[in-house]
């Protein structure tokens, strides 16, 4: 898996209802890497992800998955996995911040 992480993601299980992010933030080093998500649907719903859990295929893939998004979305109860933050401030690369500059932006998906 590349770092730094391409924009979008998808968990294979509900976060807070949701289940398709976008990687608005990173940092840590070799072990300690992390990633911040955010819900493309609620930009209130923001986790911070270890990138061991991350790149975890058991739990998300990269891209915006739609092909089981309605077994999806029922309700996780248990939300002990997750940490939620209230770390939203993009990194420079993300394509969410003024001014932009295409030559840094990080892509949504992996290349094909």
């Amino acid at each position: 898996m590349i770092w730094p992480p391409v924009k979008a993601w998808t968990s294979k299980e509900s976060v807070y209802g949701y289940v398709h992010f976008v990687a608005i933030n990173y940092g840590g080093e070799l072990m300690k890497r992390w990633v911040v998500l955010m819900s493309v649907v609620d930009s209130n719903v923001v986790v911070k992800v270890s990138w061991s859990q991350l790149v975890d295929l058991s739990d998300w893939e990269p891209g915006w998955d739609e092909r089981n998004h309605l077994e999806i979305y029922k309700l996780t109860n248990d939300k002990s996995y997750f940490k939620a933050t209230d770390l939203s401030h993009p990194s420079t690369d993300s394509g969410l911040t003024i001014p932009i500059s295409e030559n840094t932006i990080r892509p949504w998906f992996d290349k094909i």
